[in-house]
């Protein structure tokens, strides 16, 4: 019988990025990585390790946070050797998807910003533009929940 995932993740995962309680690593990650870690991974644990991970990793601009926290969880849930192979499958297609639904995978696209001086960092806050964020972490969630739900 297969476990399914709790049916409020992704609810769980936007709010904590709507509140700005979390970067979008931060909500992903941190809320899919207890339940894929069988809780070896606590919530508090799961937003450190993905904290370096949001605005593109380090603020580079580079891929999205979202998608850098849904692949950091799916590689809990694919860590064995007989799941290794499908890992890359896997993260392949919810790449795909993402992108078809958002235009790219990359921060500073999705954004329209560079984020890599606090000049940066304080023009994207006073123009909104984290203001999108939410949905991509929706986004993420979503797609995460279909793949974990198979």
């Amino acid at each position: 019988m297969v476990e399914r995932m709790p049916s409020n993740l992704s609810q769980k995962a936007t709010k904590i990025m709507a509140d700005q309680k979390g970067s979008c690593s931060q909500a992903v990650f941190a809320t899919y990585g207890e339940h894929l870690s069988s809780s070896k991974v606590d919530f508090e644990t799961g937003m450190k390790i993905a904290s370096a991970f949001s605005g593109g990793i380090a603020r580079t601009g580079s891929m999205c946070g979202a998608l850098t926290g849904a692949l950091m969880a799916l590689g809990l849930k694919y860590n064995d050797a007989e799941k290794f192979n499908q890992i890359n499958v896997v993260a392949g297609k919810f790449l795909d998807e993402f992108e078809s639904l958002n235009g790219s995978t990359i921060c500073r696209e999705l954004i329209n910003h560079d984020l890599l001086t606090e000049e940066d960092l304080k023009q994207a806050f006073k123009t909104g533009a984290f203001d999108k964020c939410t949905k991509y972490v929706e986004d993420a969630a979503k797609i995460l929940d279909k793949i974990l739900d198979t």
